[in-house]
Order: C-alpha cells, then sequence, then structure tokens
C-alpha cells in the first residue's frame, strides 16, 4: 500500500493527464488539496513535491504551484523507467515565469543588435562577462573571450587548429567525456591517455609524459568529472599549472558545471597557472538547457590562431552562439536569475545525493564501490569481477533501470575499470531509492 502523499501525487497527474487541469494552470492550493483528500498539510506539500521532481509541475512563490507546458518539454518520458543514462536535465524542469522573463527581455535587447558577423559573440554580453568569470577566479578581458553555441564547438576548433608549440598530441584524462573522445578518434589525431582515479592523476606520470611526447594540450575536467563526479584536490591543480608552464603544454580546462560550487574555496587550475598556457570553457547546458552557449577564454597566443580558424570554418559550420541565446543568457546574469537558479538546482541536487548516501553501505556489502561528490551529477559504480558489465546493465534494462556502460568513457581497454555510469539529472529522490536498491539487487544475483 504506497503512503497517501504517494497516492494523492499519482491521482493529482492522472487528473493532469485527463484534461482536468490544463498546462499552465493553477493548481488547487495545499489547503484544498488537504480538505480533498483529508489528510496533513505536511502531506499535501510532499505530495506537490513529489510531483516537481518529476518535473510534472513548478511552484512559484506566493501564488502557487502550476502545470509544467509541454511546449517547453524536449521529449516524452517514460515514468515507468528509472534513467540514469542521461546528463540532459529536463528542459520543462526550468522555472517557467524565469523563462518568460528572459527571454521577453532578450528579444526587446537583441533587436538593437547589429546583424553584423562578430564570431567573438556580442560586445554587451563580453563586457559582462569578466565579472561574472571572476567570481571564479578567472580573470580576463573581453578581448579574450569567445562566446560559442557549447564547449564542443571550442574542442573541435582546437583540436584542428595549429598551436605556437608546434606539437600535435592531444593528452586525455581516462576515463573522460564520452563525445569528444570519440571526435577525436574520427579526427585521427595523435591521441595519448592519462589514468585518473579516485585521488585524481599520477602527477610523476604527467610529468613525464609532458617531458617525452608532443603534448599539444592537455584537456581535463577537473570537478564535476564526467563519468566519475570527482574533483582534483588544491594541490594536484597548482601542480598541472606549474608543469604545463614548465613543458610548454597548454591547459584545456572544461568546467561546464563551475556554476554549482559547494566548495566556495575552489579555485581552477586557470587561476594557478601564467595565463599563456590555459584555455578556460564554461557552459549552461545543464543550467538553462533551452539553449546551447558556452564561454571560451582563450590565452594571448592562441588568439589570432583560433578566429582565423573560425572565419575558415564559417561556411561550413557555425559556431557563434544566436543572438537571442547570447541576450538571454544577458539577461539571467544581469537580473540575478542566474544566481537564483543554481540555488534551486543546487538544493535539488544535495537532496538526491542524500538519497544516494544511504545506498553505498549496501552497495559496497556487494563489492560495489563509489564516491558520491557534492555537486554532482554523475557517479561511477565500480563493478566486482564477476559481474559481466553487459549481462547487468540488460538486467537493470528489464526492471525499468537504464544506466551508461563505463567503456563508453575509456579510448583504450589497457586503462579500462569495469563499471556503470550513474546519472541523477533526471531522477528524483525516490527514483533513486528504487533504482539504486533494484541495481543491488541484481548485483547480488550475479554474485550467487
Amino acid at each position: 500500500m504506497p503512503e497517501l502523499y504517494t497516492y494523492i501525487a499519482l491521482d493529482i497527474e492522472k487528473q493532469i493527464a485527463a484534461g482536468a487541469y490544463p498546462r499552465g494552470r493553477r493548481l488547487p492550493s495545499i489547503r484544498e488539496v488537504a480538505d480533498r483528500y483529508g489528510c496533513s498539510k505536511a502531506t499535501a506539500i510532499k505530495a506537490y513535491d513529489t510531483l516537481k521532481n518529476r518535473h510534472v509541475i513548478y511552484s512559484v512563490p506566493q501564488s502557487g504551484y502550476y502545470v509544467v507546458e509541454h511546449t517547453l518539454i524536449s521529449e516524452d518520458i517514460d515514468h515507468s523507467m528509472i534513467d540514469f543514462s542521461t546528463g540532459n536535465p529536463l528542459i520543462g524542469a526550468v522555472h517557467i515565469p524565469d523563462l518568460k522573463h528572459c527571454l521577453d527581455r532578450a528579444v526587446d535587447i537583441s533587436r538593437n543588435y547589429s546583424l553584423r558577423r562578430d564570431l567573438r559573440g556580442t560586445s554587451p554580453l563580453r563586457e559582462l562577462l569578466p565579472g561574472y568569470l571572476s567570481d571564479s577566479q578567472v580573470f580576463t578581458d573581453p578581448g579574450h573571450i569567445f562566446i560559442m553555441q557549447g564547449i564542443q564547438q571550442t574542442l573541435s576548433l582546437l583540436t584542428a587548429m595549429p598551436f605556437p608549440s608546434r606539437k600535435d598530441t592531444i593528452l586525455i584524462e581516462q576515463p573522460t567525456y564520452r563525445y569528444f573522445m570519440e571526435f577525436l578518434k574520427q579526427s585521427a589525431v595523435p591521441v595519448a591517455g592519462i589514468s585518473r582515479g579516485e585521488n585524481g592523476i599520477d602527477l610523476n606520470r604527467l610529468e613525464h609524459i609532458f617531458k617525452t611526447e608532443r603534448i599539444k594540450f592537455f584537456y581535463t575536467v577537473p570537478r564535476h568529472h564526467n563519468p566519475t563526479g570527482g574533483i582534483y584536490p588544491a594541490e594536484q591543480r597548482k601542480r598541472i599549472a606549474e608543469l604545463a608552464a614548465k613543458y610548454d603544454v597548454y591547459i584545456v580546462e572544461d568546467d561546464y558545471f563551475g556554476d554549482v560550487a559547494p566548495d566556495a574555496r575552489y579555485d581552477p587550475i586557470y587561476a594557478y597557472g601564467d595565463h599563456h598556457h590555459h584555455v578556460f570553457l564554461r557552459s549552461f547546458s545543464k543550467i538553462i538547457p533551452w539553449f546551447r552557449i558556452g564561454i571560451t577564454v582563450l590565452p594571448t597566443p592562441l588568439l589570432k590562431g583560433f578566429e582565423t580558424w573560425m572565419w575558415h570554418s564559417y561556411y561550413r559550420s557555425y559556431f557563434s552562439a544566436s543572438l537571442v541565446s547570447q541576450a538571454t543568457l544577458d539577461v539571467y546574469i544581469r537580473s540575478k536569475l542566474l544566481h537564483k537558479h543554481v540555488r534551486a538546482i543546487e538544493k535539488e541536487l544535495a537532496g538526491r545525493l542524500r538519497a544516494v548516501a544511504e545506498h553505498r553501505s549496501a552497495l559496497q556489502e556487494c563489492a560495489v564501490h563509489f564516491t558520491p561528490h557534492p555537486g554532482c551529477f554523475y557517479l561511477y559504480l565500480a563493478l566486482p569481477a564477476r559481474v559481466p558489465e553487459t549481462r547487468l546493465i540488460n538486467a537493470l534494462r528489464s526492471h525499468g533501470v537504464l544506466v551508461t556502460p563505463g567503456y563508453y568513457y575509456y579510448s583504450s581497454r589497457t586503462f579500462y575499470e569495469p563499471g556503470i555510469r550513474i546519472s541523477l539529472a533526471r531522477t528524483a529522490p525516490e527514483d533513486i531509492h528504487r533504482g539504486l536498491e533494484i541495481i543491488r539487487r541484481e548485483v547480488r544475483k550475479f554474485l550467487g
């Protein structure tokens, strides 16, 4: 027998599906729900919170609860499945009134923009961004900032263009961001790997690679690492910057989720470096997912070459973010709505991580090891040798749980550690509890 709040949530969701509450229409108040179902206000609030976590409704302070408008939902979600496989949050989860406000203001602002091609981005936003980036200890000026459609576009240009060092090999962590790794394979460029574990990387090994191989740049995700969720300790970030300067290696630092920063004392590798060997990347796709926009901060030695390659690519691939996207980000930052939205994400993510923490001991008893990291969507569940990864994934799918194979994130079996990646981007706490219990149960079946 489900708890009362679960029953109420399911009943309201059925009514929404049946058209009883049109999209965007205000739902009954907490008091009305409590009276209708004969429950306490606390139970009514918990029912609405359940529907919020499922992205069925949203709340407006001092106004009430509203049905999410389907025009803002990117795809139909099968609520019978627990989706640990995707790192993309639901567009429908975005706070709708803030979205409408920002888009309205963005359209008004962008009407006054020139249509002249400025591949670096609009001047108002580039002039605003140094102040925004300084909060992350990234100090730069508008002349070193490019506003792109996303991080992948920048990575493709950096891979293709020549660097002042005239080196040609790209160093990546193992495991690493899947889509850049696949891009490198298709590009047929020389690639080297360095193992990344729970404690980061072996700095002696890194220095040996920098010293003996022709490393053009080292692509690294120091925090919110995908797939492990890990973070480099401060001493490693500082040493990486020192080695880059010593061996003339560029660091391409992907800080794609940097707005969510549980540790206020965190400084990126960029902050420790000489700024001549550092490229800093910041994305907003996890925070404001209805548009694609990213920030690239380049050092002086790469500015001319990067812009030249952007122009060369202009007629094949347009890398710049749209005017409306840039104007929307401008409004979000100036109005402090970005800060408000980030705080809401941090609160929601903290609840999901608390749910994960409750299952850690039970999973460790099955020799499944992982470390949850504050403020990160991703976990890597290392599997015992007796558990076949592919068969486990298939078994989980048959029980309504979707996960991602660990081998997706490795370029070579040399580095591979069997496991599955878990993403919390679309899972409410109650789904996390059910999903991790199913994972534990299926692992035990293989262990006998």
